[in-house]
């Protein structure tokens, strides 16, 4: 049969990368889908869902109501633009906290509390896409948490969101590019939590948080000091903020600054640094540090869990 196709001037060989590139896909696909409905059915299955949904929104929107009763008492009411800037990045921040955490969790969740992390390195599946498949429950209610907070703001608590000027389209493209970063450090945090020795469980929310400080969501970067705003200038994660704030608003969001005798000195940006960035700048910083952050974490984690390997960290238990 050979010589026949030889003969004929078939490749018998031909297809072959074809078919491995197919396959590599194919498992990649198969795992992320199976992984996903796992995730949810580990989120999910204690409770009914009115009594899950309630407790998913309930710590945000109480962080939400906190935030508005600081904002109230300090700034008298006034400024409603800096509220703007607050509670726009207030909601969308719960959306880093949760993919971030997501993908580190995993890690935790499979290897301490179900002990079943050594039999998924030993099966077939596919790490990565195992690893993000289980993340897309918490992302999926990250996102969710974060519909409502906006539409508790702008029912309730005074958020101004003019939805004729919302700029889909940048809103699209940010978004998209923002959770191929997020999801990247979330990999290097998964990667980090299967060496970790101890309290890796608040990893994710640990690292999250402090970039509350360092990505400028609660403080314009300008009101920084200079070396904490170097550090922020050079997060990509300061930009996905910025260019979400940018296309809910409508543009670049603004002040009406004060000037002596009680007279208006004139509009200002909230953030003068990040206002001289224009969306074309800003979409080529977010296109890089998608790109870099994604390879970064690719071979990181790659390296990291390699070290696992070789050192017997798979299936070891570091819970008190």
């Amino acid at each position: 049969m050979l010589d026949a196709a030889t003969r004929s001037g078939a490749n018998p060989t031909s297809g072959a990368p074809e078919a491995r590139d197919h396959s590599f896909w194919a498992d990649n696909i198969r795992t992320f889908r199976i992984a996903a409905r796992l995730g949810w059915q580990v989120e999910g299955n204690w409770a009914d869902p009115f009594v899950f949904f309630i407790f998913t929104i309930l710590r945000p929107l109480a962080t939400a109501l906190i935030l508005v009763l600081m904002y109230t008492v300090i700034a008298g009411g006034q400024k409603p633009q800096f509220f703007n800037y607050l509670y726009l990045s207030n909601a969308l921040f719960v959306l880093v906290i949760q993919t971030m955490s997501g993908l580190a969790w995993t890690v935790l969740d499979d290897r301490e509390n179900y002990k079943m992390l050594k039999y998924i390195f030993t099966s077939p599946a596919r790490q990565i896409s195992y690893f993000m498949g289980r993340a897309v429950a918490k992302i999926s209610l990250g996102l969710l948490t974060m519909g409502v907070l906006l539409a508790v703001g702008v029912l309730f608590l005074g958020l101004q969101i003019d939805v004729a000027r919302i700029e889909w389209g940048w809103l699209a493209v940010y978004f998209v590019l923002g959770m191929i970063t997020l999801v990247s450090l979330g990999l290097i945090l998964a990667g980090i939590a299967l060496v970790i020795a101890r309290n890796g469980a608040a990893i994710g929310e640990v690292v999250a948080g402090c970039l509350l400080l360092f990505s400028g969501a609660y403080f314009p970067v300008d009101v920084l000091p200079t070396v904490i705003r170097e550090i922020s200038m050079g997060m990509p994660i300061t930009y996905w903020l910025e260019g979400m704030r940018r296309a809910i608003n409508g543009g670049t969001l603004t002040y009406v600054a004060d000037g002596s005798n009680g007279t208006i000195a004139g509009v200002q940006p909230i953030s003068p640094a990040l206002a001289g960035i224009d969306n074309g700048q800003l979409l080529a910083i977010m296109v890089l540090s998608a790109v870099a952050c994604s390879v970064v974490s690719y071979f990181f984690y790659q390296w990291v869990e390699n070290q696992a390997k070789e050192r017997g960290m798979i299936d070891r238990l570091t819970g008190y």
